[in-house]
């Protein structure tokens, strides 16, 4: 794992995951079509439900942490996951997931705004916060 920052995590929420969808969008349909065949996900929507479920279980983490000694969470397949996350969200329109990307979004840059920067001496905050952040967006950047 690279080191990193709390403020790193910040840029890549506000400027990374902030421009993603723009990214995504300005893609001929061709390239929206190679990119999603790459990433083994048969829509955009689908990507980005996987990408909001994994930051939403990161925020319950990471907030379960902070606010009780001991707390404990249970690993998840990954991939069980991921097909869950998918499920979970495709009966909403893509806009109102489109909405909940931002929220969400705005909550994790909110959490990391308000962490003190000796949190990333915790190893659980400090993965959670480099897997679902800055190695999700290398994981599936847009190139």
């Amino acid at each position: 794992m690279a080191e990193f920052t709390l403020r790193d995590v910040m840029r890549e929420l506000e400027e990374g995951w902030g421009e993603y969808v723009g990214q995504f969008n300005a893609l001929s349909a061709e390239a929206q079509a190679a990119f999603l065949k790459k990433e083994e996900f048969e829509t955009f929507h689908d990507l980005l439900a996987h990408i909001i479920g994994w930051w939403e279980e990161g925020l319950w983490v990471i907030t379960g942490i902070l606010d009780e000694p001991g707390f404990t969470w249970d690993e998840r397949d990954t991939d069980t996951f991921n097909r869950e996350l998918v499920e979970k969200y495709r009966s909403w329109s893509h806009d109102d997931l489109l909405l909940h990307y931002e929220n969400v979004r705005e909550a994790m840059l909110g959490l990391a705004a308000e962490l003190p920067e000796d949190a990333l001496t915790n190893k659980d905050i400090r993965d959670w916060l480099y897997a679902d952040v800055i190695e999700h967006l290398e994981d599936h950047r847009i190139v």
